[in-house]
This record gives structure tokens, C-alpha cells and sequence, in this order.
């Protein structure tokens, strides 16, 4: 959605006719940071998405491989959890 946007800004300035070519020129400047910081953000959401499904994955294996120690733990987490911790 945000790139969509950034699409129709650029387009926008780059057909818009303004009179000092300096000012057109530092838009375009400045939407090239603009795509280039939207770039980065997505790199970082998606490999906190990977981060965060690898930790599913290794939560559910540890879960299954030691199920005693897994229910111990949970039970901690919710007492610690109920008064505050």
C-alpha cells in the first residue's frame, strides 16, 4: 500500500511543472530517501515475521521433546504473570 503511494508521489512530481527545476529536483531527492527508507522497513518486518515463526517453530518442538519441563515453565509464566512480573 505505502509503495502504491510513493508510486503516485513520484509520478505526480515528476509530471508536475514547476518553475525552479532546483525544487523538482530535491522532491525527486527526497523521495528517492523516502522509497529507499520504505525498503528498508519491509527488510526489517520481514525478518522480524521469519525471527518470530522461527520462534514458533522452536517453541512447539521444545513443547513436544520435553512436555513435562514445557508445562513447569508455562506454569511459571502465569504465576509470574498474575502478580505483576
Amino acid at each position: 500500500m505505502i509503495e502504491e503511494t510513493v508510486a503516485k508521489i513520484e509520478s505526480a512530481i515528476r509530471e508536475a511543472r514547476i518553475a525552479d527545476p532546483r525544487n523538482k529536483a530535491e522532491l525527486i531527492a527526497l523521495l528517492e530517501e523516502l522509497k529507499a527508507e520504505v525498503r528498508r522497513e519491509k527488510r526489517s518486518k520481514d525478518m522480524l515475521d521469519e525471527a518470530g515463526a522461527r520462534l514458533r517453530e522452536a517453541a512447539l518442538e521444545f513443547e513436544t521433546t520435553h512436555p513435562k519441563l514445557a508445562a513447569v515453565v508455562e506454569e511459571i509464566s502465569m504465576t509470574l504473570a498474575k502478580i505483576g512480573i
